[in-house]
């Protein structure tokens, strides 16, 4: 791949990684620039800041006006094995003691060369079956479970490691670089005690107790004859949390897993040891939104895909709580957006674990199964079984031109035939049926017992008695204690249970009590009573006066006074009163809304604030603004709602493009996309603090007398006063100032405005005029002597001079 240039217009820059999973890349382009028509193509590839290749999976395009954005979704060049097919020559159908190397040579090979795998770690040799069936990506995830390996791609070349990441002593700090985060633990997985099978429903039973750590040891040889003689006698092991874990119901949370693949008891005591590890303490999961430490300080750590990092923040309960890092969402590129850390102590699912689990049905064969061969000791007592049931059954089952015959033991004439047509029993040996289950039905002499309910019973007669009577009005009538399982007839009416009718007509029906489809009626009185129903449908319902409770659905409903204590109403409502507790509803059209005291809807709309009562915070449908909006108590409703008045409007935060005001009161001014970067005005005068990161680290404090700057120790270090004796035109430097890397230039400074300057200078001049009276600079001789002359004064000394 060839470089063909940048693309310094991409904006919102997008790096999606996850651990063992997939690595993706997106970004925003300019659709008019030559960038994006000459570069930008399907299948093509582009490079991060890593140096590593992506290609270009889709382009969304989106038009705002003259405005054409397209959006660029691009994945890592590793998943790219998924366009390779396994060929035919590289499956495996079943291999013992396979070396990782040998099915990563043969992804290699799949490729043509073009993927290569590292493997910088030692992975113990395992048993494969049924491995090279789909695609090279599928092949890499076999392999990754099954030699419990996580990888690391670097373009086109593999590396398989046991663990990725490292610890760097990273930690995510709140008032340090945690922005905002989310904290969850689960415990439906612990695990306490962990139970353990082998090839044939073995287990390490039997193993000397040497072979346990001295934490399991003990914990096992507490437990009365889990160890005898120095011998294992259990097949599971205890985890050192389970008496944290324990409660007057659960003394242990059990769990057990059987692999097949294993022979060795000392592998399965192993895998046994590493499965309870994963599951004796709960799931963690925590999602955080870091600042980026990093791209203003170079020294500070950067997160990287399975790093191990330490989370404090005790007011979520996160007390240096260790995890590694699974996920990262990043934005390599700006400066004002953060990555986003996932974190667990677990591997979350992805994509191809949810895929694996549609094939959990294969388990129940493969745990039969053991290296595609049958289990012996399974097989054997399925065989054993069949051979005792046929021995037994000899004398009862017999075929012949009928089909399977069940014949008696004791007498031959007593048969059950079971053919392809039915069944029937005989007491005559097959010469004539007693009775028959057929296709058609059930043919019997006698039925005993209770028919349930989807039962259905044809007859011309029924006949309830042993001699033969049937149900007349004499039986009938003399049900008084009618159950509601059987319908019975009155002169007062008919009392029964579910009643079932294409169309119901009356010209006066009273029901108490009934679950109706359809009614057609002259008139339905339910005077004192009431209609309760989930819905109710009609094409046009009149009503004079009615309580309707639940859904009213109709074209047009006619209605003197309804009354309408809880219900949802489609349709039309002409109504002279329509009264209602709380109406929801979507666009009101009306001349005129009286509504709560105060508020008049209509051509006239107004609204008397002093009426109105205030709504609660839980009756608006909205969010919440931030703790630092203005809580005023007077706002409407609650102390977290906008409140809009004649002086202005209180709100949290305004998003806007742009805000024109004449005067613009603020407490607090936050950068954008940087809510811990914040400027304050506040204090007695009107102080202004700038903070970063949530500490302050620059303020300018005002006392009326003066003006202090001000640095984060809380220590001045400049004062601007009005005060004596330099009234209004006085600033007085404070603390210690270094000039050592400054330049100071001035016209001309007078010396009296320089403290102490003049008496210092006058002490040199003094010094300097005493020096130029007594340094000698000239000698001759004069007579016998040699006479000295200064600068100023001749003759200042003389000497003789001896000859």
């Amino acid at each position: 791949m060839l470089p063909v240039g940048v693309l310094p217009s991409a904006s919102e820059v997008t790096r999606k990684r996850r651990l063992n999973s997939d690595y993706g890349l997106s970004f925003l382009l300019p659709m008019n620039i030559a960038d994006y028509t000459e570069k930008i193509t399907l299948k093509g590839h582009v490079r991060d800041e890593k140096g590593q290749y992506y290609f270009i999976d889709s382009r969304s395009r989106v038009r705002d006006g003259l405005k054409l954005m397209a959006q660029i979704d691009c994945q890592h060049v590793m998943l790219r094995l998924a366009d390779f097919k396994m060929p035919y020559e590289s499956y495996i159908e079943e291999g013992f003691g396979v070396n990782i190397l040998s099915l990563a040579n043969l992804i290699t090979n799949a490729t043509g060369g073009k993927f290569l795998f590292v493997i910088d770690n030692t992975f113990e040799l395992q048993d494969i079956k049924d491995f090279g069936r789909g695609n090279a990506l599928q092949a890499l995830q076999f392999i990754i479970k099954k030699y419990s390996c996580e990888m690391i791609p670097n373009n086109f070349v593999i590396h398989l490691k046991q663990q990725v990441g490292a610890d760097t002593g990273m930690q995510y700090r709140f008032k340090k670089n945690i922005i905002s985060n989310s904290f969850k633990d689960d415990a439906r997985t612990l695990v306490t005690r962990m139970y353990s099978q082998m090839k044939d429903g073995l287990s390490f039973i039997g193993l000397t107790a040497s072979n346990l750590t001295a934490e399991e040891y003990a914990l096992l040889n507490a437990i009365p004859g889990a160890i005898v003689g120095g011998v294992i006698k259990v097949n599971y092991l205890i985890s050192p949390y389970a008496s944290h874990w324990a409660n007057s119901t659960n003394a242990y949370y059990d769990g057990e897993i059987i692999n097949q693949d294993i022979e060795d008891p000392l592998e399965l005591l192993e895998a046994t040891r590493k499965a309870l590890k994963e599951q004796e303490v709960p799931i963690i999961d925590v999602t955080i939104d870091a600042a980026d430490l990093h791209k203003i300080d170079g020294t500070e750590p950067q997160p990287d895909m399975g790093d191990t990092v330490m989370c404090i923040d005790p007011d979520m309960e996160m007390n240096m709580i260790s995890a590694r890092v699974i996920e990262l969402t990043e934005y390599p590129y700006e400066m004002d957006k953060h990555t986003s850390v996932s974190l667990a102590n677990f591997m979350l699912r992805d994509e191809m674990d949810i895929i694996a689990d549609l094939d959990k049905s294969k388990r129940v064969v493969d745990n039969l199964l053991s290296g595609a061969k049958i289990r012996t000791t399974v097989f054997e007592d399925f065989a054993k079984l069949a051979i005792y049931d046929i021995n037994n059954s000899k004398t009862e089952v017999k075929y012949d031109e009928r089909g399977i015959v069940l014949q008696d033991k004791t007498n031959a004439q007593n048969q059950v035939v079971l053919s392809s047509n039915g069944l029937y029993l005989t007491t005559n040996g097959g010469a004539s049926a007693r009775a028959a289950i057929t296709a058609n039905g059930i043919v019997a002499e006698v039925i005993v017992g209770i028919l349930g309910d989807f039962v259905k019973l044809r007859a011309n007669q029924i006949v309830v008695g042993d001699a033969g009577e049937t149900i007349g009005d004499g039986l009938l009538s003399s049900g008084a204690s009618w159950n509601q399982k059987t319908t019975l007839l009155l002169s007062t009416g008919i009392y029964t249970g579910t009643l079932t009718t294409n169309q119901l007509i009356a010209g006066s029906a009273k029901i108490s009590s009934a679950l109706i489809d359809s009614i057609k009626a002259n008139q339905i009185d339910v005077t004192g009573g009431k209609i309760i129903a989930s819905q109710i449908d009609a094409t046009n319902l009149q009503v004079v006066a009615a309580n309707v409770t639940g859904k009213l659905v109709a074209s047009q409903i006619d209605a003197k006074d309804l009354h309408v204590s809880s219900a949802n109403i489609d349709g039309t409502i002409t109504a002279d009163t329509v009264k209602s507790t709380w109406v929801y509803a979507g666009t009101l059209t009306a001349q005129q809304i009286n509504a709560v005291n105060g508020i008049v809807l209509g051509a006239n709309a107004s609204i008397n604030w002093a009426s109105v009562t205030a709504p609660s915070y839980t009756q608006i449908n909205g969010t919440k603004p931030p703790s630092n909006a203005d809580n005023t108590t007077d706002s409407i409703g609650a102390s977290r709602l906008t409140k809009i008045t004649s002086t202005g409007v209180y709100t949290g935060t305004v998003d806007a493009y742009q805000v024109n005001t004449v005067g613009l009161a603020a407490e607090k001014i936050y950068q954008a996309g940087s809510p811990s970067n914040y400027a304050v005005i506040g204090g007695s005068y009107g102080n202004l603090s700038l903070n970063y990161f949530g500490g302050e680290f620059f303020r300018i404090d005002n006392d009326i007398s003066g003006v202090d700057l001000m640095w984060q120790s809380g220590i001045s270090f400049l004062r601007v006063t009005s005060s004596n004796p330099y009234p209004g035109r006085a600033a007085k430097p404070k603390g210690v100032w270094d000039f050592t890397d400054a330049t100071v230039y001035a016209g001309s400074i007078p010396i009296n405005a320089i403290y102490n300057l003049q008496t210092q200078l006058n002490a040199l001049i003094t010094r300097l005029e005493y020096l130029e009276n007594n340094a000698f600079i000239l000698s001759y001789r004069n007579g016998g002597n040699i006479v000295f002359n200064s600068k100023n004064i001749a003759g200042k000394d003389s000497t003789s001079v001896l000859d």
